[in-house]
């Protein structure tokens, strides 16, 4: 709880190790029964199927999967970029100086939040268009 208070009073980069989180879905982590939303992205709704080779599933749950493997057990760092009492704490991170928001977008399994963000992965987003990944290879 510690690392939670400290990220929200000082607002500054704070490291977490992987043990000590879990992944909700592809834009939301617990750590220490806190939960942080991956600032400047949404993730595809539930009820969204995508279909990779003979599989047809929730374009969420591939998300979450990809947010898993992009952490793995690598050490968690992230900077609070928007606080409100009673939602997630919405948090720029990254794992090894890589932006997990940037790499959910460019991978196609998230979307610039373009109302938060100012449409700071939009350009992401288009490539994962154009290249037709993630989310986007059927479209």
């Amino acid at each position: 709880m510690a690392f939670l208070a400290a990220l929200m009073v000082l607002y500054r980069p704070t490291a977490v190790q992987a043990r000590n989180l879990s992944i909700v879905s592809g834009n939301m982590i617990d750590v220490d029964g806190m939960r942080i939303r991956l600032w400047g992205i949404r993730v595809p709704e539930s009820d969204v199927t995508c279909h990779r080779g003979n599989v047809n599933e929730s374009c969420a749950t591939f998300s979450r999967r990809v947010l898993e493997r992009l952490i793995g057990s690598e050490e968690l760092r992230c900077l609070v970029k928007v606080s409100h009492p009673s939602q997630p704490v919405g948090a720029q991170c990254s794992v090894q100086g890589a932006d997990l928001g940037h790499l959910m977008v460019l991978g196609g399994w998230a979307t610039d939040d373009g109302a938060e963000s100012g449409g700071f992965y939009a350009v992401q987003e288009e490539v994962a268009r154009e290249q037709r990944v993630g989310m986007w290879k059927d479209h």
